[in-house]
């Protein structure tokens, strides 16, 4: 009896840090933007932004459509790059065409724990 107390008492000890240890690192996982809003004036305008995160990532807006094989996309008028990482990444985001009108999109950069929104807008000249 004495020595299922003590296997017991490792046990509930072994658990109790193994699952500290996991909460620890979920609670540590990051998610952040240098730049909220990118605005473009004029075609082939590209401008960058950065995400720094501890884990991985995507980029996503109403419309977006994805490359085959490639980690870039296509939102009206914007081309992006890239769509999906890992840790910290440059992005790259391009005006493609004059614009009519002026308009916003928004991007939404999704990570395992947060949530951000970056705000491309399009100057019509």
């Amino acid at each position: 009896m004495y020595l299922f107390g003590k296997i017991l008492s490792v046990a509930t000890l072994f658990f109790f840090f193994t699952s500290c240890n996991k909460k620890e690192i979920e609670e540590k996982e990051t998610l952040s933007v240098d730049k909220t809003e990118l605005i473009f004036m004029q075609k082939d305008e590209s401008t960058d932004f950065n995400i720094s995160s501890s884990g991985e990532w995507h980029i996503d807006a109403e419309g977006l459509e994805g490359y085959y094989g490639t980690n870039m996309g296509d939102v009206k008028d914007f081309t992006i790059a890239p769509v999906t990482g890992n840790g910290n990444t440059k992005i790259s985001v391009t005006l493609k065409n004059e614009v009519p009108e002026s308009y916003d999109i928004d991007l939404t950069i999704t990570g395992k724990k947060e949530q951000l929104t970056v705000k491309l807008k399009a100057i019509a000249n």
